[in-house]
């Protein structure tokens, strides 16, 4: 989970802030939401301030002192990635902790992660559940995703295809790319829902407009296939390029294909054998035959 990003204000300096912190007085909320901005911009080297993990943690937990709970969420994120400090799950907990009983959103998703994953703290699916629960009555989609996923396995709660569904729809719905792709697969296999090449479509080129790479790969497949879109081999190699520059091995291995063919691209053997090597090396199991046969092509 990212950060919240702030609005922008008049500048505050370090000193500054660290001189209203050690004043002893009571500050004002713009005060605080002033300190909170200028953590924020050492953290990611904006205002023309070069980063510093170390005075972004400093300054985020002065505002946290001074009752920001963006900031007490801020402050669990630098210990979990170890940004100004060293990696501390337990410490990232118990700022997650704070941040989540005060309201913030991000922090019940990312406690609820930790409880998951058993990061600073026991793994406990009950705690699990509950956290995301409270992130996704709180809007979160990314959090609808997750407990759309439990039900569908029954982790941490009885199996229950219609509530993953439901869940699912919902995260879609809300502009969540990963609840996007995975509703297209429900499409594609006609579970729990009508099975529907054109809904698998629609989902998948949703997901994918916002660069899931699964999604831009099925994307490719479709107009390569001419799968509910009118085959179009050009448009396919441009999805499946965007999925294999993130290393996607089945993007990779269909690039492959379309250059050994010659479909939508000049027939190529050198770049179908690099293809296929790139999709081997990310993951792709079984394209040793590939490979092979490409190799004696380009060396005959």
């Amino acid at each position: 989970m990212k950060k919240k990003v702030p609005k922008k204000s008049e500048p505050l300096t370090y000193e500054e802030a660290v001189a209203l912190h050690e004043s002893g007085n009571k500050l004002s909320d713009e005060q605080v939401l002033e300190i909170y901005r200028l953590a924020y911009a050492y953290d990611h080297g904006e205002r023309h301030l070069k980063c510093d993990h170390v005075k972004a943690l400093e300054l985020y937990r002065m505002a946290a002192a001074h009752g920001d709970y963006d900031a007490e969420f801020a402050v669990g994120l630098c210990y979990y990635y170890g940004q100004g400090c060293d990696v501390d799950y337990t410490r990232a907990v118990e700022w997650y902790q704070r941040a989540a009983d005060h309201g913030n959103r991000d922090a019940m998703h990312n406690l609820a992660n930790c409880y998951y994953n058993g990061e600073g703290c026991e793994k406990d699916l009950a705690k699990h559940i509950y956290w995301l629960k409270r992130a996704v009555k709180k809007g979160d989609t990314l959090a609808m995703w997750a407990l759309s996923t439990r039900y569908h396995w029954g982790e941490g709660v009885r199996k229950n295809l219609p509530a993953a569904i439901r869940w699912i729809k919902k995260s879609a719905e809300g502009g969540c790319a990963w609840g996007q792709y995975d509703l297209s697969w429900y499409y594609r296999k006609g579970i729990g829902v009508d099975q529907s090449e054109e809904l698998e479509f629609f989902w998948a080129m949703k997901a994918a407009e916002q660069g899931d790479d699964y999604a831009q790969n099925t994307v490719g497949t479709f107009y390569s296939g001419g799968i509910s879109v009118k085959k179009d081999s050009e448009t396919a190699m441009q999805w499946f390029r965007r999925a294999a520059k993130k290393k996607n091995e089945e993007a990779a291995y269909n690039m492959a294909i379309l250059y050994e063919e010659g479909d939508g691209v000049a027939q190529n053997y050198k770049e179908a054998l690099r293809w296929y090597r790139l999709a081997d090396k990310w993951g792709k199991e079984g394209v040793e035959e590939d490979i092979n046969r490409l190799k004696a092509l380009v060396e005959a």
